[in-house]
């Protein structure tokens, strides 16, 4: 074989090893607590510091409800994977149970499993929607996961925890065969971890400024529980300078609103707001003497946003107080 004819015969042999290759999106990366199937590219990747994670981990029981959920918060890894392959060449069942080995080498314990659930079942094609309800993925390729699939291919889930000296690390991974020629999951991976508080403090001064020229101001980190209207210890020193403006101006009186986000319905977070309002009345009054009738509660929902509720970013700045002067 002449040299040029054994350059053309390894360019064509070269050409198909580029062609089938696979290529992540710019910066993704697998975790470092599990790696990828094979023949899997990264789709879609997204991480996020300090995000409120919503781990829904039993099946639906009622319209568009799940009861088993657990709330987690700290440094969140959102993973999208795609096969490319026929079921003869790629199994949604092998998938599902290489990752459950994986979970097994990698120490982690199962929370809850299923291969090819009911629609209404853990990880079931009703449930993915309900499960991950506004924490889908917006406007990516992830959304595949949500939008039906073209065969009866089936779907899976699978999630687990792993303790380590830093916190728990929950694993959150939802799959399905998209068509005959797809098979897609994604995977979450929680590292739990407080908020990195007291970087922001209330100064009474700017409270009193921002009151007299608009007559109302928005107070971030006042915090509670998940669904509830408990106040968290981190909410103490934001109270206390409330108070320290209170104090230092006796003759000024307010109203408490409370302001959630869009998730849930509007009776639901017109009770929940005036709740956390009247918390924050109830804590201004007990714990810092503020006399009983300066303050009123009230609560409006998700009636006057900040931002979209589209985003985590955007419902963290809708779910706050507001102090509105009454005299």
């Amino acid at each position: 074989m002449t040299r040029s004819l054994l350059l053309v015969f390894l360019a064509i042999m070269f050409v198909p090893a580029l062609v089938c290759a696979q290529t992540d999106v710019p910066g993704a990366e697998d975790h470092p607590l599990l790696t990828r199937y094979p023949g899997s590219q990264i789709a879609w990747y997204q991480t996020e510091k300090y995000f409120e994670y919503d781990l829904a981990t039993g099946p639906i029981t009622s319209y568009r409800y799940i009861k088993e959920r657990e709330q987690h918060a700290g440094q969140l890894y959102r993973i999208y994977y795609e096969i490319t392959g026929s079921p003869e060449e790629v199994s949604i069942g092998e998938v599902y149970a290489d990752y459950l080995r994986a979970f097994q080498d990698a120490g982690i314990t199962v929370i809850n499993k299923a291969l090819r659930p009911k629609a209404n079942e853990f990880g079931g094609s009703q449930w993915i929607g309900v499960a991950l309800g506004k924490q889908q993925p917006p406007n990516s390729s992830a959304s595949k996961l949500f939008a039906g699939t073209a065969s009866a291919g089936g779907k899976f889930a699978l999630m687990g925890r792993v303790d380590r000296p830093s916190g728990p690390v929950y694993v959150a991974i939802y799959g399905e065969r998209h068509s005959s020629k797809l098979v897609n999951f994604l995977v979450d991976i929680l590292e739990t971890k407080d908020a990195e508080l007291g970087k922001v403090s209330l100064d009474p001064d700017y409270l009193a400024d921002e009151l007299a020229a608009k007559g109302s101001v928005s107070i971030y980190g006042i915090e509670f529980d998940f669904d509830s209207a408990k106040l968290k210890p981190a909410s103490d020193e934001v109270i206390a300078e409330i108070a320290a403006y209170l104090v230092a101006r006796p003759q000024v009186q307010l109203f408490v609103v409370g302001h959630t986000d869009m998730t849930g319905n509007l009776n639901y977070n017109r009770k929940l707001s005036l709740d956390r309002a009247t918390a924050v009345v109830n804590h201004l009054e007990t714990n810092h003497r503020i006399a009983k009738g300066r303050l009123t509660p009230d609560g409006v929902a998700f009636l006057a946003p900040k931002a979209n509720n589209s985003s985590e970013d955007g419902r963290a700045l809708n779910r706050r107080v507001e102090l509105v002067l009454r005299k």
